[in-house]
Parts: structure tokens; sequence; C-alpha cells
């Protein structure tokens, strides 16, 4: 089954709302015409003749009533839907022409500091709703004398936008140099995608590996030169480092960190753009191109509610799959 699309629900929501706006509108009117027909007509009409046209105009409100309450059933549904994919995300397997994942994990101890990346594919079917309809027309034996008594639907509220518009800002080698400088040192516990330690590189002593590191300490004051660990280190599995080692800050690509403003880039990546991304359930980082995003989505409950942006990517030699990956693990493919 094709994944459930994050971008059409929200797109089939916004139009589910805004027809239900429109329908809200037409009702007004029909319960502005039923009560203006008693004063006005009601002294020189039959009161057979006016019975009539009142129990057509109640028949009208009951149906259009009917109709409002299926759209926002409809409106319902479709953020059910949403907070249920967001949620409840699956997660994709690696394809067949990708290099052995050596650095498989849970990624519970990440997503509370970086946001766990999640596949595009839903785990159950979700049904999707047709675009709204527009409301059903007032018959013209109803509504002979209608008049312009609210607002026209254009004019009405419309629901805001979910994602932010994009900024123009093209990043520069100077700038991303600039933005690095201001974080410098980096503090310990920065997460960040570092290069994998040579005596530990299955790929050989020439591997560029990018894996999901931490930053354990500034050495000697230097802010170019730091001790950094594994995340994933298992002890099961030791290596000479005990799972840290000694770099230098040409092997480090520092990555946002929730709650601090500065450590997010300011610019995005436009669609077609390389970027480092770290692969679902693993540590390790592979090449991507971004297909679209930023996406912007609410994710936890109650107080642990929070705005999380994530991009819409496919990762090279992966069968050509789109993943929805956290902003906070995608980098630029070079350290500065």
């Amino acid at each position: 089954m094709a994944p459930i699309d994050p971008v059409q629900l929200i797109a089939q929501a916004r139009e589910s709302l805004k027809g239900y706006l429109a329908h809200s509108a037409a009702l007004y009117e029909t319960a502005s015409h039923a009560n203006r027909l008693q004063p006005s007509e009601g002294q020189d009409r039959p009161v057979a003749d006016l019975s009539d046209r009142l129990e057509r105009v109640y028949a009208l409100v009951a149906q259009q009533t009917d109709e409002e309450i299926r759209r926002i059933d409809e409106s319902i549904a479709l953020l059910d839907a949403l907070e249920a994919l967001y949620q409840n995300p699956a997660v994709g397997t690696p394809a067949k022409g990708r290099p052995p994942l050596n650095k498989k994990r849970k990624t519970d101890s990440i997503a509370s500091r970086a946001g766990s990346p999640t596949s595009s594919a839903a785990p159950s079917p979700i049904p999707l709703y047709p675009a709204a309809m527009s409301p059903p027309p007032i018959p013209a034996n109803v509504l002979p004398h209608a008049q312009s008594a609210k607002p026209s639907p254009a004019s009405l509220p419309q629901p805001l936008p979910i994602a932010p518009a994009p900024m123009n800002k093209k990043p520069t080698a100077k700038s991303r140099k600039d933005a690095l400088l201001a974080q410098l040192p980096l503090r310990p516990g920065r997460t960040i995608a570092v290069k994998e330690s040579k005596k530990a590189a299955t790929a050989g002593p020439a591997s560029d590996t990018y894996i999901l590191g931490r930053i354990v300490q500034c050495l000697q004051g230097d802010k170019n030169r730091y001790s950094v660990e594994d995340v994933d280190y298992d002890p099961a599995n030791p290596t000479p480092e005990g799972g840290k080692w000694n770099t230098t800050l040409k092997s480090i690509i520092p990555l946002p960190e929730k709650g601090d403003e500065r450590t997010y880039p300011d610019y995005e990546f436009p669609a077609g753009s390389l970027v480092l991304a770290c692969y679902p359930e693993t540590t390790s980082f592979y090449r991507a191109t971004i297909e679209s995003g930023p996406h912007v989505a609410a994710v936890g409950s109650g107080k642990k509610k929070e705005i999380q942006k994530s991009y819409r990517l496919r990762f090279d030699d992966d069968d050509g799959q789109s993943r929805d990956i956290a902003l906070e693990l995608i980098c630029d493919p070079t350290p500065i």
C-alpha cells in the first residue's frame, strides 16, 4: 500500500475547514430569512401560505444542519488521522542496496535531545475523504428576497498555514563559519555528527563514515580539539578507545539542540539539496536529497507536546523511498 502523505492530509483538512466555513455562511442566511418571514410578510399573506413557507425554510435548516455536522465530523477525522500518523510512525526497512548498517539501535535516548527520525509509511490504512463540497443551494421559491446580511465566505477567517513560509536566505561558507564560531567551544554533551574513529571503522582507515556522537570535553582549552564519544558504543563489542577518542573540529558537524535557537541554521534546505541525515533506527549518517520541507507538526501530548520540524528526503541507494527525518538529525554534507 502506498504510504500516507501527511502533506496531502493537511491540504484535505484545510479544504474541509474552508468548506465548513462557507457552508456555515449559507446556514446563517437561511436561518436569518426564517426570522424575517413573520414580521415582514405575516401581515399581508394568508396564514396557511406563511406556514407552508416556514415549513420549507425549517426543513432546509434541518438539512443544512445535518450537512454542517457531517463536515465537522469529516474535519475531525482528518485531524485524528494526522495525529495518529505523527504519533505512531512505522519504521522503514533498509533497502537491499544499502551498505550494512552496523549501528543498529533504539532511538529512544536520542529522541529526547534531537527527535526521532521516522519513516513516511503509516502502520495501517487511514481513510481519506474527498475535498469538501460546496454548500447546497437555497431554492429560489424558499428565499425569494435573500439579503446579504452576513459577511461573504471570502471575508471569513481562513485557516492559518501549517508550516511557516520558507526563508530566502542561502547559506555561504562565511555565514556557516560565523555561526559555528559563535558556538565554540562546543560544550560537553553536545550532539554531533562525527567521523567514525579510524580504529573502530569497519570500512578501513580511509573511511569517512559519520556517526551520531557526543562531545565529552574540549581539550586543553583549544576550541578546535575535542574528546568525543559514540552514543551507540556497545561494551560487548569493545574497541581500543572504549567508544571515546580525540579528534578535531574538521571531523565534527554540530547538530541543532532543542531549546537553543542559536544552534539551528538560519536558512532552510531547498528541494534538491544534498545533505547528511541519520538513517532511521541507526546512528549512521548517509547522503540524501531533500524533497520537501521543512514540515511542522505537533508531537507528544499534554505538557510534553512540542513542535517538531522535519524534512522529507530520499537517501542514496534506498530504492527511491521517501522518508521524514527530524531537522535535528540533518546537516550540511561537509564540515566547515
